[in-house]
């Protein structure tokens, strides 16, 4: 956004501020001023002349030998001259700039092919001046422009100060000289000089306006103007849209343009006559096509939003206007807009067709639905008088009126949060100069109502407290030092995860990390599946593998098993701790809806020890089980584990070597599941070795690990005692009932563990039937054990065995 001071200085007093003093302040506050330009002529001593005869140069086919009015004679290479133009002259002395370097010099006699020159024509880049016309070549004037003048006074060129302004994405509002002069005003308390105007009449106009998508544009507004004569805008006019960035046209084009840059309202004016007396605001239409003022055709989507006649469009809504509604030097009559389009659906229909403009650039901020009116009314009142319009109404449609936005400021909340007071009297003051209306104070606190061009960023106490601090001043908070009495500490879920990683590197893990994106075809690919009813998904997808939030992380841990044995990496160990999301209700103020979930999956395939060991020890269902019995040794929930038969349906899953593993208490609760994969899977993807997977909810485990003490003990003075025993059991028996027995059986002075290690199943067994054997480990940690009693307790565990666990046969 370009202003002039100028035109701020015609909305607040700036009497004794200097422009650096305004951009350092505006900068301070939030609104960057990235550049003070001086705007003064480039050039010196540059008059106008007329080109009375042209003549070929008789040494060079490409130049001219071009006779003045000022009786002076140049030699000019322009294509663009003829006999009769009025263009800027510089004689011998005058300043212009180079147009290659783009640095000023003074003009020297200069004799050019044998033909001296007493001077030369000026194209615009010479003089500085740039958008004047479209055509390279000469600066071409105003036929009627007088001659010998001073091109400065012709051009009207005065010196002037612009400020080059970086608004952020929240503040519309400061995309307008009169937002901008507002701001200036709470800065320097500054009385802001700007009062809204009523409507010429309240008549209305014979033209029916209509919305049909309401979510694209709330209010819709047609001024009709008629008998309008098209000529050049106002010199003041002009002056203030070049300051603006923007190129002078005709005064209906300059007169929207500089209501636009004045009230921050975009404006767009069509034929009147070219609409049959109607317009409405839809979405376009897939592969629907419009061609634009600058003659392109462009393709619209159902997310562009059009401004339409019965059957065509006629204009992008809120971005740029189409070539069949345009004005041109025979329009004799005008359709004035001015509505309020929302900026999301505004940003999208401008990237819809790859285009974005000054208004876009607006509505996407956010513009001041108080103001649509507002900037009609002034555009109307400029046409009626700078173009001799007669008003004949307006059209309308939706609502202009928001709900209000109360909010109490509190002084405690400002001490708080700021760390220091401001006096009340000074914040309302700031508020009531940023436009805020006072409701009513008392000693504790004040209330205030948000004015229409801040509701889209300020509807919070915060956000009042966050006005004030910016013009009081953020330098004003006082330094502070942190309060350091007491150091970081560590909560026991990170020191947690912390443990779970260093116990999977330890035992020769890799933690790998996957998207969270998935999509139904990749899933399928490993006989997994989405479920539909807490699925969440994107909007936007990238891709067919991207357009939903994962569920579980197996899939995305099998993709990665598959890319690495392609790739001949066939003995390895992953992990990966993870997110998963699931939706579990509908999305609130309160609550997305969506459930994250931390999982832990991992999987072990191939070789478990070196592969440069002679021999190769392959991993089994046991090596996964013993990995996650180490896992839950670490943390302190052995025994509250159990390792059961598979109960989920996981069709990837072998169903005879795989387990469902459940966390014991009042409500057991089901953690995850591992084992080796299905066949059909291990088909599927080409693999000739087993592959042993997990996955584990870490959420659940978080929820039952205490925090971790270390405690220390003597040493035992004593040797263990190992003793083995065997025996034949039903095949359904499980290992943990048989070691839940034992422990049971044994007296607990004694007895420290019982392992399994040997299992046998054969013909002198019997079908159904398999043999264990164990070694109990007993110790006494004050006296050694005699004979007799390791016999004794040996007897107690057998007779246990026997007693409570049915088929159970002693060997």
């Amino acid at each position: 956004m370009q202003v002039s001071y100028e035109w701020l200085n015609d909305y607040v007093d700036l009497e004794g501020i200097s422009p650096e003093e305004i951009a350092h302040a505006l900068t301070m506050s939030g609104l960057e001023v990235e550049e003070v330009e001086e705007i003064k002529p480039k050039f010196t001593n540059i008059l106008t002349a007329k080109i009375e005869k042209i003549e070929n140069h008789p040494n060079a086919d490409k130049l001219h030998l071009v006779s003045l009015s000022n009786k002076k004679t140049v030699v000019c290479g322009a294509q663009n001259i003829k006999e009769g133009q009025i263009v800027p002259y510089a004689s011998t002395g005058s300043k212009v700039l180079n147009r290659k370097t783009g640095e000023q010099f003074e003009l020297v006699p200069a004799i050019i092919r044998g033909i001296q020159s007493e001077g030369m024509l000026c194209s615009q880049d010479e003089l500085g001046l740039n958008g004047l016309q479209d055509e390279d070549g000469i600066l071409i004037l105003n036929p009627d422009t007088k001659l010998n003048e001073p091109l400065e006074k012709v051009l009207k060129i005065t010196d002037e100060i612009i400020f080059h302004t970086a608004p952020t994405a929240n503040r519309g509002d400061q995309m307008s000289v009169i937002g901008i002069a507002r701001e200036i005003s709470a800065l320097f308390n500054r009385k802001l000089k700007f009062s809204k105007m009523s409507p010429q009449t309240e008549k209305k106009a014979d033209f029916k306006v209509e919305i049909k998508n309401e979510d694209a544009c709330k209010f819709y507004s047609i001024g009709i103007l008629k008998d309008i004569t098209i000529k050049p805008a106002p010199e003041f006019i002009q002056r203030r849209v070049i300051s603006g960035g923007m190129r002078p046209i005709n005064n209906v084009v300059d007169i929207t343009n500089y209501v636009m840059l004045e009230y921050g309202t975009p404006l767009h004016a069509f034929d009147y006559d070219k609409l049959d007396k109607y317009l409405c605001v839809r979405y376009a239409k897939n592969g629907e096509k419009i061609t634009t003022l600058d003659n392109v055709e462009r393709t619209m989507t159902d997310k562009t939003v059009v401004i339409a006649k019965k059957d065509v469009p006629v204009c992008l809504g809120g971005v740029f206007g189409g070539n069949n509604s345009e004005i041109d030097e025979n329009t004799k009559n005008l359709a004035l807009e001015a509505a309020f389009f929302t900026s999301h659906t505004n940003r999208k229909s401008a990237r819809s067709v790859g285009y974005r403009s000054e208004a876009s650039a607006r509505y996407e901020r956010g513009v001041d639905i108080g103001m649509v009116e507002q900037g009609l009314y002034q555009a109307v009142n400029l046409l009626i008088k700078y173009a001799d319009a007669k008003f004949e109404g307006i059209s309308k449609t939706g609502s202009d009126i928001l709900e209000p936005i109360h909010i109490t400021l509190r002084n405690s909340e400002i001490k708080r949060v700021l760390g220091s007071e401001i006096e009340q009297s000074k914040s309302i003051q700031i508020l009531e100069n940023l436009g805020f209306k006072l409701l009513g104070k008392n000693e504790a606190a004040a209330k205030f109502e948000v004015p229409t061009y801040r509701m889209n960023d300020v509807y919070r106490e915060i956000d009042l407290i966050e006005e004030v601090s910016r013009i009081d001043g953020y330098e004003k908070i006082p330094p502070t030092l942190p309060d350091i009495s007491s150091g970081a500490v560590i909560s026991d879920e990170t020191k947690t995860i912390k443990l779970i990683n260093s116990l999977f590197l330890g035992n020769g893990f890799s933690e790998i990390v996957t998207t969270t994106l998935t999509g139904d075809n990749f899933v399928k690919e490993f006989m997994t599946k989405l479920d539909d009813n807490s699925r969440i998904d994107v909007i936007n997808p990238q891709s067919e593998d991207a357009t939903t939030l994962r569920q579980e992380l197996m899939p995305n841990m099998l993709a990665v098993v598959k890319n690495n044995y392609d790739n001949g990496n066939k003995n390895f160990k992953l992990y990966e701790i993870g997110k998963t999301f699931k939706a579990i209700k509908t999305p609130d103020e309160d609550f997305s809806g969506a459930l994250e979930s931390r999982k832990i999956a991992g999987c072990i395939f191939g070789h478990t020890n070196n592969e440069f060991w002679n021999k190769k020890q392959n991993a089994d269902f046991y090596t996964i089980k013993g990995i996650l019995e180490n896992l839950f040794e670490v943390l302190g929930l052995t025994k509250r584990i159990v390792f059961s038969p598979l109960k989920e349906d996981k069709k990837f899953m072998h169903p005879y070597i795989s387990a469902t593993v459940e966390l014991l208490g009042k409500n057991p609760v089901n953690i995850g599941y591992a084992g080796k994969i299905h066949p059909v899977l291990s088909d599927k993807l080409k693999f000739n070795q087993d592959l042993y997977v997990f996955e584990i909810d870490l959420e659940e485990i978080l929820k039952n690990v205490k925090p971790i003490t270390a405690h220390y003990k003597k040493l035992p003075q004593t040797s263990p005692v190992l003793r083995d025993i065997a025996f034949i059991a039903d095949e359904e028996t499980t290992n943990a009932l048989i070691l839940k027995t034992i422990k049971k059986g044994a007296d607990k002075n004694i007895f420290k563990s019982a392992h399994l290690f040997d299992v046998y199943r054969g013909e002198n067994i019997g079908g159904g039937k398999k043999s264990l054997a164990y070694r109990i480990i007993l110790q006494d940690d004050i006296k050694t054990l005699t004979d007799i009693e390791i016999e004794a307790e040996i007897n107690n565990i057998k007779t246990a065995l026997v007693k409570n666990i049915q088929g159970v046969v002693l060997r």
